[in-house]
């Protein structure tokens, strides 16, 4: 498959590490949330035994995260006993960054540059989720399983004929280096990228052409990577480098987006790739012309890999029980629930199972 040319998009998004900015009471206008958007600290539905801290966590002075020479590091480690009398007696303690609050954008490219930490149960991701908070739709632009470190799974899920489109991809071993995970999420078509050559492309669904903001975390155990073991090494290291996200001829900036802000552009206007002394990183946007830029080229559509229709209703009701209520798209706890129920349906149940 071909590979991604940047030449014809421009950073809007940036950061290198050199520093965190993490949101906090002290400090709202952070870039990094530290929690997702409902307030939730792990997704105790899909099984998984982390909590996600960070240093302001019930005054515990333990932090998951470090930066030293433009990496930061995610470490997940077992919880100590204060931890765990605070937590809910989760065993493990991780981390996770979202820009939930700070950055937004309807399509685009969307990049990481990371070393991944190798070990079972061990369950980096790099993802994006809408701002209105309704699930599906999700991109997935990497998952890793830790003792799967070859594989690089890339999955759209959407609520159109409740899907998901995805492919397990044969990469270079993702824990000895440092390796790009990267999504042109455009209008017609997503495509997948690791290293900067493509992967993965799939129509885009119906539901995914509104604004989306990027997670990165680390998570520990759950139904589909199953718990650490004896071979699995603490404290478990996700080494970033960075995450960027670039807007291509097609974006448009969200509605709490530095972008907008960034190019002078009212929220929810195209952006338009002018560069500012706010963001020295940008690339100029190309002269005008009277002829229109092309637009980027996408390699064919693999369509391959669709999975079978999985009903959300059926699946909480036997996870709750007889009688469940269905549960609404615009409820957070919801959303987890159905979230956690996906993954599991998408890498466990053998009917819709595509991976491998």
């Amino acid at each position: 498959m071909a590979s991604i040319d940047l030449s014809q998009y421009n950073l809007v998004f940036d950061d290198e590490f050199n520093s965190l900015n993490l949101n906090s009471a002290s400090n709202p206008k952070g870039t990094w949330d530290t929690t997702y958007a409902w307030g939730g600290r792990t997704l105790s539905s899909n099984g998984e035994q982390q909590l996600y801290i960070d240093p302001g966590y019930n005054n515990l002075g333990v932090s998951p995260f470090s930066v030293q020479n433009g990496i930061l590091t995610i470490s997940a480690q077992p919880a100590s006993a204060a931890v765990k009398a605070a937590d809910g007696n989760l065993p493990y303690t991780s981390g996770m960054l979202t820009t939930n609050d700070s950055f937004s954008q309807t399509y685009g490219y969307f990049e990481m540059k990371a070393q991944l930490p190798g070990g079972k149960g061990l369950w980096p991701a790099f993802w994006l989720l809408n701002t209105d908070g309704k699930w599906p739709p999700e991109i997935d632009v990497m998952e890793m399983l830790g003792n799967q470190p070859t594989t690089d799974y890339t999955t759209l899920h959407t609520g159109t004929g409740n899907t998901s489109l995805g492919k397990a991809n044969t990469v270079a071993d993702t824990t000895t280096g440092s390796h790009t995970y990267g999504v042109d999420w455009e209008p017609t078509t997503t495509t997948f990228y690791f290293d900067g050559q493509a992967q993965f492309s799939a129509p885009t669904p119906a539901d995914m052409h509104s604004p989306m903001y990027m997670l990165a975390n680390l998570a520990v155990g759950g139904s589909w990577p199953g718990s650490p073991d004896g071979s699995t090494k603490f404290p478990a290291d996700m080494n970033i480098d960075y995450i960027r996200a670039y807007a291509s001829h097609n974006t448009i900036a969200g509605v709490n987006s530095s972008a907008a802000a960034v190019h002078g552009a009212a929220p929810g206007a195209a952006v338009d790739g002018t560069a500012s002394a706010a963001n020295p990183a940008l690339v100029p946007a190309p002269a005008a012309s009277a002829t229109p830029a092309p637009a980027p080229t996408t390699p064919a559509v693999d369509t391959s890999t669709t999975k079978a229709p999985i009903d959300f209703n059926a699946m909480i009701a036997a996870k709750l029980g007889a009688g469940a209520p269905a549960l609404p798209q615009a409820n957070h706890h919801a959303d987890t629930m159905l979230s956690s129920l996906w993954h599991s349906a998408s890498h466990a149940n053998p009917v819709v199972d595509h991976w491998g």
